[in-house]
């Protein structure tokens, strides 16, 4: 090959994997035209060589069909999602990264249901008895297992909170195969209800997801903004409270098999003040990735 097919065929390949790499890190993640782009460059470059070499046909035959049945196994699996992260003041909790022990370190609090059928209000959750404060003292396994989030905020098994006051629930994820200590568990959900939110503003504890302020008046464009093509679910010309909210979700073609997924609600109000949120995980199988 000359100099000149080396320049054309390397800046091919250079472009595209930049391009990747900075959709990826931009959080759009990566579309299979960077994938069949990138592939296509190395078509190319097989192709030529073959060519100036003087290769048979076959072994050309060989690299297509190779690079065609990697790249049809890609659209397949998918390529892994960033996880996003929910930040509380300056902590930043990354779903199904972040671990109990991590909120604890960061001066968090984890309230243990005692019994999931009683009722407490949310200025009473604490005190009621209903919830119970962990001692971090790595004597609480959770069971194994995933377990979808099915219950509010009241009735959850495990509450956060900071300097006494209760942020939202938390559901913790260990192994699928056995029980595993609270404080090494991953965070795969978290939810906030109107009560918890009240309170965060009134003791200007700040939420935000990936950089979009929960607490300030939630404009569109600022959300459009925030999470681009992962954005699903906007209100267009709402006519009804019912249709005041946002749905987010990061998710690749294996449908959480190989990879993890996630995602989000954002309801609010006529004056844009975010009423509910809630954040969630769907783990990939142990057989597959994290």
């Amino acid at each position: 090959m000359s100099w000149l097919e080396i320049s054309l065929s390397g800046g091919a390949v250079l472009i595209t994997s930049l391009m990747g790499t900075i959709r990826y890190f931009t959080g759009y993640g990566i579309d299979f035209i960077s994938v069949g782009s990138f592939i296509l460059a190395l078509l190319v470059i097989a192709l030529n060589i073959v060519i100036k070499r003087g290769g048979s046909v076959a072994v050309l035959m060989f690299a297509i069909v190779t690079l065609l049945y990697l790249f049809i196994i890609g659209m397949i699996v998918g390529i892994p999602t960033k996880a996003p992260v929910f930040t509380v003041n300056n902590t930043e909790i990354k779903l199904a990264h972040t671990t109990a022990k991590e909120l604890i370190d960061n001066g968090f609090d984890i309230y243990i249901n005692k019994n999931e059928n009683s009722h407490a209000d949310y200025n009473e959750l604490i005190s009621s008895g209903s919830f119970k404060k962990y001692s971090a003292d790595r004597s609480v396994y959770v069971e194994k297992g995933f377990r979808r989030n099915d219950a509010a905020v009241e009735y959850s098994p495990y509450l956060f909170a900071k300097g006494g006051v209760v942020i939202g629930s938390v559901w913790l994820y260990g192994n699928d195969d056995k029980d595993i200590i609270l404080e090494d568990c991953k965070v795969v959900h978290i939810e906030l209800n109107e009560d918890s939110i009240k309170a965060l503003r009134a003791n200007s504890i700040s939420c935000k997801l990936n950089g979009l302020d929960l607490i300030a008046p939630i404009e569109s464009e600022e959300v459009k903004k925030a999470f681009g093509n992962k954005l699903w679910l906007a209100p267009d010309n709402p006519k009804d409270i019912t249709e005041l909210h946002y749905g987010i979700k990061w998710s690749t073609g294996s449908n959480h098999l190989f990879w993890n997924e996630y995602y989000s609600y954002i309801n609010y109000d006529w004056n844009k003040n975010m009423t509910s949120f809630e954040i969630s995980s769907e783990i990939a199988r142990d057989n597959g990735f994290l």
